[in-house]
C-alpha cells in the first residue's frame, strides 16, 4: 500500500494551535513538547476549546536552536508576539489545574508576562500558562489514560489517515458544505497523518502494530470524538460540523476519527515526513 508519513504535528499548549514539522523527536510521553503546557483559569481549570474556542487562535512556533516558543494570536501581524522559553526554570510558583474528564495537571507557572498576554488576547482576566510536570488521575476516573502522558487526553500519539480524511471531506461536501482539506484535518488535532495507495477509509481501525522508520507503535483504541471537532481552527467558529457525519457512520456505536497509538520503547528517536510505514499485525 506504500504507506508513509505525510504530515507531523505537535500541539505544545493543550487545546491551542498546531506546530507542523518535517521531523520531530519522540520522548517517553510522546512527541517532544506535545501538550506540555496548559492554560489554567482563575477557577483552577485547565482550559480547552470547549470552554473557550478562541484558544485555537493561539499559534505556537518552536525554534529548537534558540530554545524558544513564540506565540502569535490569530496570525495578527500587528499584535506583539510572546516568546516563552522551552525549558522553564523551576520556581516556587506551582499551580494545579482540574482536567475536564477528572484528575489534575500540576506544573510550573510561566510568569506574569505571558499570563497578561493570554488574558488580553482571549479577553479572560487571570489566565496562567503552566508547564506541566505531573498528572494525577481521578479516583474511579478515566481508566484508559496512559500514565506516561502529560496533557494528552488519553495516549501518547494520535494518528489519522489521508483516506479517512478524504472520505469525510467528500461526505461533508455531499451532505453539508464544501470544506478545505486542511481546515478539516486541523479540527482533529492528530500527531501523524499517514498516506498511501489503496488504503480504504477507516482501514487504520484494523491495524494492531505499526512500524514507522523502524519505530514500533501499538494500537490502543479508536479516538472517540466530542463536539470540539465542529470548531473551525482558523476562525474559532462552530461551523460545517463533521460531528453530524461521524454520527451517521458510527464505529462500534461510537463517533470515531483517528486512532490512539503507544510506544513501549522509551528511547529518544526521531520520525520524519516521508518515512515508510509498515503494518506488522492486523486486528480481527
Amino acid at each position: 500500500m506504500d504507506l508513509h508519513v505525510s504530515r507531523i504535528f505537535v500541539f505544545p499548549i493543550k487545546s491551542c494551535g498546531a506546530y507542523e514539522a518535517e521531523e520531530w523527536q519522540l520522548e517517553s510521553y510522546g512527541f517532544q513538547y506535545d501538550r506540555c503546557w496548559a492554560v489554567v483559569s482563575t477557577a483552577g481549570v485547565c482550559m480547552t476549546q470547549m470552554e473557550d474556542p478562541k484558544l485555537c487562535l493561539v499559534r505556537p512556533y518552536i525554534d529548537l536552536q534558540k530554545g524558544t516558543m513564540t506565540l502569535v494570536y490569530a496570525e495578527n501581524e500587528d499584535e506583539v508576539p510572546m516568546v516563552v522559553p522551552l525549558d522553564t526554570k523551576h520556581s516556587d510558583t506551582k499551580r494545579m489545574g482540574k482536567i475536564c474528564w477528572g484528575g489534575h495537571l500540576e506544573g510550573i507557572d510561566c510568569g506574569d508576562e505571558v499570563s497578561e498576554w493570554l488574558s488580553w488576547n482571549l479577553d479572560r482576566p487571570g489566565l496562567r500558562l503552566v508547564r506541566i510536570t505531573s498528572r494525577t488521575s481521578a479516583v474511579n476516573g478515566y481508566e484508559k489514560i496512559d500514565p506516561l502522558v502529560f496533557g494528552n487526553n488519553q495516549c501518547q500519539y494520535l494518528l489519522s489517515t489521508q483516506s479517512t480524511l478524504k472520505w469525510l471531506q467528500q461526505e461533508m461536501e455531499d451532505n453539508i458544505a464544501e470544506i478545505d482539506e486542511d481546515s478539516l484535518l486541523f479540527r482533529f488535532r492528530g500527531n501523524f497523518l499517514i498516506s498511501g495507495n489503496s488504503l480504504p477509509p477507516f482501514g487504520e481501525m484494523y491495524w494492531d502494530k505499526l512500524d514507522i522508520g523502524g519505530v514500533k507503535f501499538q494500537f490502543v483504541s479508536g479516538c472517540e470524538r466530542c463536539k470540539m471537532v465542529n470548531i473551525d481552527q482558523d476562525t474559532s467558529e462552530s461551523i460545517y460540523k463533521p460531528m453530524k457525519i461521524l454520527g451517521q457512520h458510527k464505529w462500534e456505536g461510537k463517533l470515531i476519527f483517528g486512532i490512539y497509538m503507544k510506544r513501549e520503547d522509551t528511547q529518544k528517536c526521531k520520525i520524519r515526513v516521508g518515512q515508510k510505514c509498515t503494518v506488522i499485525n492486523k486486528r480481527n
